[in-house]
């Protein structure tokens, strides 16, 4: 059976994140793709994937949102509690396994979390 071009476009983008090193944004994936691929849908699919809980974000000091996939991950996917970390010089964000624990807000309904912390990273300190 062929796939539809939109899934075709899924899978594309599904294999980038998975062999990435680090979050991505919408740019640097739309330059990995081997096809031409409109921004928008780029965004559409990683806005599906996050409902279903298949990549999660951050939003980075430049205000762009970095994507990731959801390896192995063991906690509620609306609520990823670990730390990203975002170099000041080469400007990557990193997802690094260390939780932070979110506390419940009486009277508050949490929706998502994100931290984020700003800093050299150990490629480009040495």
């Amino acid at each position: 059976m062929k796939k539809t071009r939109n899934t075709q476009k899924q899978d594309y983008v599904i294999d980038i994140l998975t062999n990435a090193k680090h979050t991505m944004s919408v740019e640097a994936i739309l330059k990995a793709m081997p096809i031409k691929v409109n921004k928008t849908t780029v965004y559409r699919i990683l806005e599906r994937f996050a409902e279903k809980g298949k990549v999660h974000f951050v939003t980075g000091e430049d205000g762009k949102a970095y994507y990731a996939l959801c390896n192995d991950c063991n906690v509620k996917h609306e609520m990823h509690n670990h730390i990203h970390f975002q170099c000041k010089s080469c400007k990557k964000v990193t997802c690094l396994p260390y939780e932070i624990e979110v506390p419940e807000l009486k009277d508050f309904e949490v929706q998502e979390t994100q931290f984020l912390m700003i800093g050299i990273c150990d490629m480009c300190i040495s």
